[in-house]
């Protein structure tokens, strides 16, 4: 075979995988289009379902990215988050249960009982360390929570809304003017930290208003209906730009109500007794404390870190 021959031979061999190539791409897209369809479909089944079922919100392995910014009624930019995490510059999102699935999984009835005993053990009196007071016996602000990057400065306790009883729960007491600060990652200034204001806020209609505010974003505070669902959405943009923190977190966690030390603070307010459907914890306080201490109480063993409070918040996550 001469060498025109054998040329004539790989030019045809090439024109043919070239062909070959250009089919299987077509073929690629498609499938591609037929994928983001399908994720689409799935996204807003979960939607329906945890609009149906907003105490099985956690059972949902998703990832979200903010890069985007709704405007509420009044117009000011309030941070929101969509599905999808971004990673390098490119869009991914993890897979999804199936609906059947998070409706019958183990895991949820198994979180539904624990929750359950939970409420059951309000009525167990709990050990207390008194907060620091002054000479006249009135509290020190700021009420100091944890330590290093746990730590929580709670500046107001709020007052207390007992009607409409969207404004508290069996467990917790949602207080307008509440407020408390603490320090996390930036989400405008990578490798700082800046401080996060949470507050509770009264809302225009019949429930309040959680928002938390960055310092170096005074003008784009992020809103919600629940104390977890206002976190979540920090805790998602941080984890979208690659940022180590939790990616699940108690909402009251976050806000320092799970603190035993301010949830007496805050029952014993004036008209925290009218709140129908709260049960009052009771305490067992240390008599060897020194009142003037600096120890903060031990944390609410009802709340960690993997639970999240939801179904003890007044609405679903997003406002």
């Amino acid at each position: 075979m001469s060498y025109r021959d054998t040329a004539n031979d790989l030019t045809a061999k090439v024109k043919l995988a070239l062909e070959k190539r250009e089919e299987l791409v077509k073929q690629y897209e498609s499938l591609r289009s037929e994928l983001r369809v399908s994720k689409a479909e799935n996204t807003h089944l979960l939607d329906m379902i945890l609009k149906a079922y907003p105490e099985i919100g956690e059972d949902i392995s998703s990832c979200s990215s903010a890069d985007e910014y709704a405007t509420d009624d009044e117009g000011e930019d309030v941070a929101d988050t969509n599905r999808h995490g971004q990673r390098n510059g490119k869009r991914e999102c993890v897979e999804s249960p199936s609906a059947l699935q998070l409706l019958n999984s183990p895991t949820r009835m198994t979180k539904r009982r624990r929750r359950q005993g939970k409420r059951d053990d309000r009525n167990d009196p709990k050990r207390i360390e008194p907060l620091p007071r002054d000479s006249q016996g009135h509290i020190v602000y700021p009420i100091v929570i944890g330590r290093g990057q746990d730590q929580i400065e709670v500046h107001d306790l709020g007052r207390v809304i007992w009607d409409p009883d969207t404004y508290h729960t069996s467990r917790y007491i949602w207080t307008p003017g509440f407020r408390s600060t603490s320090i996390h990652p930036s989400i405008k200034n990578n490798n700082t930290s800046c401080i996060y204001t949470s507050e509770v806020l009264e809302g225009n209609g019949d429930a309040p208003v959680f928002q938390v505010t960055a310092e170096d974003m005074p003008d784009k505070p992020f809103r919600a209906s629940s104390s977890s669902g206002v976190w979540k959405q920090i805790l998602d943009i941080l984890t979208a730009k690659g940022i180590n923190v939790k990616t699940h977190a108690s909402g009251p966690q976050m806000y320092g109500l799970g603190n035993l030390g301010v949830t007496k603070l805050i029952q014993e307010l004036e008209g925290a007794e009218k709140c129908s459907k709260y049960i009052k914890q009771k305490w067992i306080e240390s008599n060897a404390a020194n009142p003037h201490s600096t120890d903060t109480p031990v944390e609410d063993d009802d709340v960690d870190d993997d639970d999240d409070d939801d179904d003890d918040d007044p609405g679903e996550e997003d406002e």
